[in-house]
């Protein structure tokens, strides 16, 4: 039987992002994120309205979208943590400048979208981005011999809990199945 539960927040897990963007007044910048879906070309991110990214992406209005694995852990949880600060130069992070979108590409995360903003709103004390996929970018063992993105060996780090605690969970290549699995494997009487 289900029970209502009182929360402020409920994160079901979403997978964890560093945003990369131009910083008036370090150049670039990050920081890390969980709110986040995507459609087609069309990605929308959540952050808080008092952020710094939030500042400097609705002046700019583009940003990198670089995803991590438990690999760049450290590097997620310090960009994060760390608030109004030079972070690519404070945490020595290896970047390169996109190719179309005035924003770093983060070397060491493995996926990577560079996101120009079509529409920003607010909500309470939140900001939403909806932006345009411009590319999309990944580590090339990411890709199988047509160059087609090899999902099941991809394991981003996956953001979920509630206002009292908040866990990383992982996905592996061990615990993937292809989509149609489930109606494929059932019976109908």
């Amino acid at each position: 039987m289900k029970k209502t539960f009182n929360t402020s927040k409920f994160y079901y897990a979403f997978p964890i992002f560093i945003l990369g963007y131009k910083d008036e007044k370090f150049s670039y910048n990050i920081t890390t994120c969980s709110s986040s879906f995507s459609l087609g070309d069309m990605v929308v991110i959540g952050m808080f309205k008092g952020s710094n990214a939030v500042k400097q992406i609705s002046k700019f209005k583009e940003f990198t979208i670089n995803i991590p694995t438990k690999e760049q852990g450290f590097l997620m949880e310090k960009a994060g943590f760390l608030t109004k600060r030079d972070k690519l130069t404070l945490l020595s992070v290896p970047y390169e400048l996109s190719s179309v979108i005035d924003a770093p590409l983060l070397e060491k995360c493995p996926v990577s979208m560079e996101c120009r903003v079509e529409q920003i709103q607010e909500f309470g004390e939140y900001v939403n981005f909806t932006a345009h996929i411009i590319n999309r970018w990944c580590d090339e063992t990411l890709l199988d011999t047509k160059g087609n993105f090899k999902s099941a060996i991809f394991s981003p780090i996956e953001y979920i809990g509630d206002e009292k605690r908040r866990v990383y969970r992982y996905l592996d290549d061990k615990n993937s199945d292809k989509l149609g699995t489930f109606i494929r494997s059932s019976k109908y009487d």
